[in-house]
């Protein structure tokens, strides 16, 4: 549903092509709702079958013909419509919270090594998201106004990979620590088995998921 409104909203600013488009979401909306080309092709053709957009070919030399995307006023009320409607919370279906949430069930170094990594596209999608809204006000064009809100959406995610990376390197730092503390205890339980020649079994822990 939502990736209608991203495309009704887009071509509310301008008539564009399918290709057009899904670089449009890659440069701009990518970090609310990310789309494949298919997708986006299969929702123009429904949002034509509705009415809700017209397309028309434009030829090209040794290619074929460019279709163009346009708005009709069905679409501006729908969109309008949309807007209007009641802020409801998202349906949230997180792989990678999930595969925190089954962390337990992972090897120690490898749950670490995979949390390191996505503790760094994090930095670096904020640090991107950061630069864009600083390029934005140093150029604010004729659409100021219409970007405040634009800029909101990118702020608020800006705010929640902040608070991601915070409690990625707290966790991280504390499970290496344990680790490390671990690694230092098996280390000398060795060397006193060594002495006295009975060996202690590890018990691996187990996730309680008993409220599941």
């Amino acid at each position: 549903m939502s990736l209608k409104f991203t495309i009704l909203g887009l071509l509310s600013l301008q008539p564009a092509s399918g290709y057009d488009i899904k670089r449009t979401i890659d440069r701009s909306v990518y970090f609310i709702w990310n789309v494949t080309g298919p997708q986006i092709y299969t929702t123009l053709r429904t949002l034509r079958e509705d009415g809700m957009i017209a397309s028309e070919a434009i030829p090209q030399v040794g290619k074929p013909d460019k279709q163009i995307h346009t708005i009709t006023e069905k679409g501006r009320l729908a969109l309008q419509t949309f807007a209007n409607e009641p802020i409801q919370a998202a349906v949230t279906r997180d792989e990678v919270l999930l595969r925190i949430f089954f962390g337990n069930f992972a090897e120690e170094e490898t749950i670490l090594r995979e949390l390191n990594a996505y503790l760094d596209r994090i930095k670096h999608e904020r640090m991107y998201m950061e630069a864009t809204e600083a390029k934005i006000r140093a150029r604010p064009g004729s659409r100021e106004k219409e970007r405040r809100f634009q800029l909101l959406s990118l702020r608020l995610k800006v705010a929640q990979y902040r608070v991601m990376e915070q409690e990625l390197a707290r966790f991280c730092r504390e499970e290496n620590k344990l680790l490390a503390d671990e690694s230092g205890t098996k280390k000398g339980t060795r060397s006193a088995v060594a002495k006295s020649g009975k060996p202690k079994i590890a018990k691996r822990s187990v996730p309680d998921l008993s409220d599941l």
